[in-house]
């Protein structure tokens, strides 16, 4: 099973946890301890001139990084991260004409990975970002492209776990004094297709599991000023278009399938989130999406096939802002699809049951005393549908239970 994780660390970053030899009978044990004080700052800068086929700049920082996967059993691991610095990338693209073009950024002040196939994934691990802030910032300036990729992900902690064939057992402890900032900035002449986004989190924790029984705690606490991410297109022509611009003080997603899930989380949150996407396209052809999404705890639990019992704890005082902004004309009745979303505290829970009576269980409490705004606009001349919407809320969360074909 691949490593699912919204914001990947650069495999040439990691360090191994652990290589075990096929012939091992036993289940390996790997201890990580990682203090970082210095700063940590990744920067390219690439100039394409005319004709290029490809152009890319790719940036990558990470304070601490580690990672460990035993693709022939299980893995028994303890890590411990501290980075007391501050963690930056900026990766810029410009020049004139080029096929594709691709800027992305990523910038982590902890980040952790770890799978296994065919064995047990038993864990403890505690990530502290506690200096300086992390920054990812993405640039692209050129004049044409058949199609244009612009990225910036950051997060303060991030971890990801994967098992198949093998229990998963996880305790997570993340916490975060420190702000996250994600910027991407899109202004080119013309393009064919344009895909730009930004992400930004404080504490995030990404699972997946299979033919497992699942045994995850996890605590995350973010204290810190801000976490925000800022999308900016500016275009003379674009054929099609997307903007995305995300951004958390802590998210948890966990999903397994083929076994019992047990998951039992508390998130604190006093960071104040702001989400931005904006996008000027003089004229447009095809669809436009714009959107913006801010949460200030989220926790999203799926399992398939078999039971799940859920005992989630949100607490949130910091404000959300998301705001999504367009502003363009089309000759030939192009589409324009905006969403602007803000949440306080997020739950979604789901049980899907291919067969037999498999069931959603357990408790959910919400808290939030910050405030929750969501804005957008739309200013469009001679497009075809026009399609905005905004969404506020303080505390929302969802239970589904459902059976194969219905």
């Amino acid at each position: 099973m691949s490593l699912i994780t919204r914001l990947a660390a650069a495999a040439g970053l990691a360090v191994v946890l652990a290589a075990p030899a096929f012939a091992q009978t036993t289940t390996p044990t790997a201890l990580n301890g990682q203090l970082n004080w210095g700063d940590v700052v990744a920067d390219i800068n690439v100039v394409a001139l005319d004709g290029a086929r490809s152009a890319a700049a790719v940036a990558t920082a990470a304070g601490n990084s580690v990672s460990g996967a035993n693709v022939k059993g299980g893995l028994d691991a303890a890590s411990e991260q501290t980075m007391s610095g501050a963690t930056f990338a900026y990766a810029t693209l410009s020049g004139g004409n080029v096929t594709h073009a691709n800027a992305m950024s990523t910038a982590q002040a902890n980040t952790l990975q770890a799978q296994t196939t065919n064995g047990a994934l038993n864990m403890t691990a505690a990530q502290i970002a506690d200096g300086g802030d992390a920054l990812a910032r993405s640039r692209v300036t050129i004049r044409n492209a058949k199609t244009l990729s612009a990225v910036s992900s950051v997060a303060s902690n991030n971890a990801a776990t994967a098992a198949e064939h093998g229990d998963l057992n996880v305790a997570l402890t993340q916490s975060a004094s420190n702000s996250a900032y994600a910027i991407t900035d899109d202004d080119a002449c013309c393009t064919g297709h344009t895909a730009a986004g930004a992400s930004a989190a404080i504490n995030a924790w990404s699972s997946s599991s299979s033919t497992s029984t699942v045994s995850a705690q996890y605590k995350q606490t973010s204290t810190g000023a801000a976490s925000e991410a800022t999308t900016d297109v500016y275009q003379n022509r674009a054929y099609s278009a997307t903007a995305a611009t995300t951004a958390a003080a802590n998210s948890a997603s966990i999903a397994n399938e083929w076994g019992y899930a047990q998951i039992r989380g508390r998130q604190t949150s006093s960071t104040n989130v702001k989400v931005d996407t904006r996008v000027t396209l003089l004229d447009l052809s095809g669809t436009t999406s714009i959107s913006a999404y801010g949460v200030g705890n989220s926790t999203l639990a799926t399992n398939v096939g078999s039971d799940m019992v859920v005992d989630v704890a949100q607490l949130n005082t910091g404000g959300v802002d998301a705001n999504a902004q367009f502003t363009g004309a089309s000759f030939d009745h192009g589409d324009v699809v905006l969403a602007s979303t803000a949440i306080g505290n997020g739950f979604t829970g789901s049980v899907c049951s291919q067969c037999g009576d498999a069931a959603l269980s357990g408790a959910v409490s919400q808290t939030n005393g910050g405030n929750i705004i969501s804005t957008g606009s739309i200013t469009a001349n001679g497009a075809g549908a026009i399609i905005g919407s905004a969404s506020a809320i303080g505390n929302s969360a969802s239970f589904i239970t459902t059976q194969k074909g219905h």
